[in-house]
């Protein structure tokens, strides 16, 4: 999806309907857009915490939203926004299983991916308060599992593949990845304990 320069205050809101009419409205689908990004950004981004990756997942979520907007069928803009982070969960979970963004939807629109700048990486962590997180991750990782810690230091951190994980700590690439997945969503229920599907506080 098109990224808009990282603004100080949210744009006016638009119609309740707008996702609703969206699947004949293309316009209206920018509306939509416009109003939820960057709250969407913020969120993804502290959930992962990484600028980059989350705006991977922010296009992808958008990018699904785009494709499915006919299914939706709420009426207000509560509902719009809770469909929107339920698609956003559900990708938030994939990376978490995958160690990866799955950008099948934006493949599928011709989407290419979007590359950040320095400084747009700086404001989004710091609207995303990502100094307080990076040091709230590092005591949350030492609470974690050793078998856990080890998991997501070599898969997350140092980026190596699940079988190069797997043959370091000589254990199954199933085993890693439910290790690498169980510990990713404990330091995300850690960092953001009183998180909620509809946006970011």
């Amino acid at each position: 999806m098109p990224r808009r320069p990282l603004s100080r205050s949210q744009p006016s809101g638009p119609s309740p309907l707008a996702l609703r009419r969206a699947a004949s409205d293309p316009q209206a689908f920018g509306e939509f857009y416009e109003q939820h990004w960057q709250q969407l950004l913020i969120y993804l981004t502290r959930q992962v915490v990484d600028a980059e990756i989350g705006l991977e997942l922010m296009s992808e979520t958008f990018a699904i939203a785009l494709e499915q907007c006919g299914q939706f069928r709420g009426s207000s803009s509560g509902e719009e926004a809770g469909w929107l982070y339920a698609i956003a969960r559900s990708q938030l979970s994939r990376y978490w299983r995958s160690g990866r963004v799955e950008q099948a939807a934006l493949a599928r629109l011709g989407v290419p991916s979007a590359q950040l700048t320095d400084p747009e990486i700086d404001r989004i962590e710091h609207l995303a308060a990502m100094a307080t997180l990076s040091e709230q991750l590092d005591d949350a990782m030492e609470a974690l599992p050793p078998d856990q810690r080890d998991a997501i230091q070599l898969r997350v951190v140092d980026e190596l593949a699940y079988p190069d994980v797997a043959r370091r700590l000589d254990v199954s690439e199933q085993v890693v990845r439910a290790r690498v997945s169980r510990g990713l969503r404990t330091l995300s229920e850690r960092l953001h304990p009183d998180a909620v599907g509809g946006g970011v506080s």
